[in-house]
């Protein structure tokens, strides 16, 4: 019914039908918020149960967990009596109806699924190895089992994902207690309110029926005034804006539909659309479209059209048009434009660019695939060649004997060494290309037994050398485990040949995370350093900042280095200063997701 309409017979009947609904409101809501108080006190019981029933079954789940090790432990330690075996699989089973009982209580709550999510993945990865220790101990295999059964402690510590589970469920039930609290005092002040209120609904309706004459007057003022505001608006928006009828006559326009499509003196009010802006809107499929746009109250989004005004100027826009209702029985289409003519082009000229880089993208890769194969080619062609002239100077020795002079055993010598040193230079340029080509193969590897791998080896290789190791922890990364020691090898093996005329040689190991880079490890030695304005060279293929006869290599095996880890997602770097030693730092990215540390990090 409208205020408008109303008369002073029908008024009195309102107020009348407004009193008596605040009569049964002031009786009906206090009975639902005590209804609804003793059913809130009800479903927070019920939570508290349900909170008691989950942390029930992680301690059951725990203790089971526990009693399978227990049962695994006795039998590594032969102590075990009666059937082992019935007594750890009675155990086993009981741990999946526990972990389904308890997904099944967490599942209203996706935090604490979550939580169950993580302690349900270490314990079965936990009980999995318990497993294989079972395996391994019926095999006879105790060194083995005890590594696997520690290793399951070490990899799989499921106590403190059980501790934040009971956590959150003791949380869960502080709150809903706090709650529970929460509304019986509300319900309290409630009642108290609705007796307040019941006195001001009747009070409120008759004051509100006084009153309501002159608030329609002072609705219709505003009104008024919104409709000047938004004319106001309209007109200074800087996108064109366009109203028609139903059938397609312009109605109004706004200042800059004026001024981009030449519209001027009065405005063409029932001017028929394509007959404005000079036949700019005289696409017949844009009309059908408004058309549907008026009759089946349908919408159009961003509807591109190429126009050409009267200047000769083309334009592509966007139209976008939908039906408003001006009043009860009166609609309109309004019609907004958009022009896109400048990022059109713009993106036409980024197309271009992209293919244009593609191609050169393509150009340059397919260079290196040819470079690859050439140097690959080379090197494999060369190893016959290199043989024959190392066989033949062996053979040319033992055939001369005795009978050499000094200067031929030179030769000869010289041949064989200049040989052995192409030889390893086929080599490693034959591992580079392979670096290059070489599927990755990801897995965890534990970079604290890389490096003490390589440690032992150079170590046994150094003979009398007195070389300080410190070492410090290292964790497990994701990457190709044949590469990254590849990487070892090379950076500690340069450590250990670039400090052999120090007395007393000083190698450091260790990593520090970083907001920039990840995980960053490095290798720092006492040796002879470099200067560091031919640092951009340490990292070429075959480069060297120090003569063969004061170190021996080929240099390429930093190159390698830094072919390695860019494939891994990571980079290498140094600092160093002349005869202060080397930093050679070196970085991978974080994995994602949780992997174990060995237990020197831990």
């Amino acid at each position: 019914m409208r205020w408008s309409r109303l008369t002073t017979n029908a008024e009195f009947p309102l107020r009348v039908v407004l009193l008596a609904v605040a009569v049964a409101a002031s009786l009906i809501l206090p009975y639902l918020i005590l209804q609804r108080s003793a059913q809130t006190t009800a479903e927070s019981s019920a939570w508290v149960l349900h909170s008691a029933d989950i942390k029930e079954t992680v301690h059951e789940l725990v203790s089971a967990v526990g009693e399978l090790e227990a049962v695994a432990t006795t039998r590594y330690a032969d102590l075990s009596n009666g059937d082992v075996a019935a007594q750890y699989a009675g155990r086993r089973l009981r741990l999946v109806p526990l972990l389904d009982r308890l997904a099944e209580a967490t599942r209203d709550n996706p935090a604490q699924q979550n939580r169950v999510g993580n302690l349900e993945t270490l314990i079965e990865g936990r009980a999995r190895l318990i497993d294989e220790a079972m395996r391994q101990l019926d095999q006879g295999d105790r060194t083995a089992a005890g590594t696997t059964l520690r290793q399951a402690g070490e990899l799989f510590p499921f106590r403190s994902s059980a501790g934040e589970v009971l956590a959150a469920e003791d949380d869960l039930y502080t709150e809903r207690s706090a709650e529970w609290q929460d509304n019986q005092r509300r319900a309290g002040w409630a009642t108290l309110g609705m007796l307040a209120v019941q006195l001001l609904l009747i009070g409120s309706v008759i004051y509100a029926s006084e009153r309501q004459v002159r608030h329609r007057l002072n609705a219709e003022s505003r009104a008024r005034q919104a409709v000047a505001r938004s004319r106001t608006i309209l007109q200074n928006i800087r996108e064109p804006i366009l109203l028609l009828d139903n059938g397609l006559r312009v109605l109004s326009m706004n200042k800059a539909f004026r001024e981009v499509y030449g519209v001027d003196g009065e405005e063409p009010v029932g001017v028929a659309l394509d007959q404005v802006g000079q036949s700019a809107w005289s696409d017949a499929a844009l009309h059908q479209r408004l058309i549907d746009v008026a009759v089946r109250d349908r919408e159009l989004w961003d509807y591109e059209l190429t126009q050409r005004t009267g200047e000769d100027i083309e334009r592509i826009v966007f139209v976008n048009a939908r039906r408003i209702l001006l009043s009860e029985q009166e609609s309109a289409i309004l019609l907004t434009v958009n022009d896109v003519t400048a990022s059109k082009r713009a993106e036409g000229q980024i197309r271009d660019l992209n293919r244009e880089l593609a191609g050169q993208v393509e150009q340059v890769s397919e260079v290196n695939r040819e470079l690859e194969a050439f140097s690959y080619s080379v090197s494999h062609d060369l190893r016959a060649p290199l043989r024959h002239i190392a066989g033949f100077a062996d053979k040319l020795e033992r055939h001369l004997g005795e009978a050499s002079d000094p200067t031929a055993r030179h030769y000869l010598e010289v041949i064989v060494e200049s040989a052995r040193r192409m030889s390893s230079l086929i080599e490693d340029l034959l591992l580079y290309s392979r670096l290059g080509r070489n599927a990755l193969r990801m897995q965890p590897v534990d970079m604290q037994a890389l490096a003490e791998e390589m440690r032992g080896m150079l170590m046994a290789e150094a003979g009398d050398r007195i070389i300080e190791w410190r070492i410090g922890g290292l964790p497990v990364v994701i990457g190709d485990e044949g590469m990254l020691r590849q990487v070892w090898q090379n950076l500690l093996g340069n450590a250990v040949k670039y400090t052999a005329r120090r007395e007393r040689a000083l190698i450091e190991v260790g990593m520090e995370d970083t907001a920039e880079d990840g995980r960053v490890f490095y290798v720092r030695d006492n040796g002879t350093g470099f200067d560091m304005a031919y640092a951009g060279k340490l990292f070429g293929v075959f480069q060297r900042l120090h003569k063969a006869s004061d170190f021996p290599g080929t240099g390429i095996g930093l190159a390698n280095v830094r072919r390695i880890l860019g494939r891994h997602g990571g980079r290498v770097w140094v600092r160093a200063a002349p005869d202060q030693g080397a930093t050679f730092y070196f970085s991978l990215p974080a994995p994602n997701g949780s992997v174990p540390l060995p237990e020197s990090v831990r």
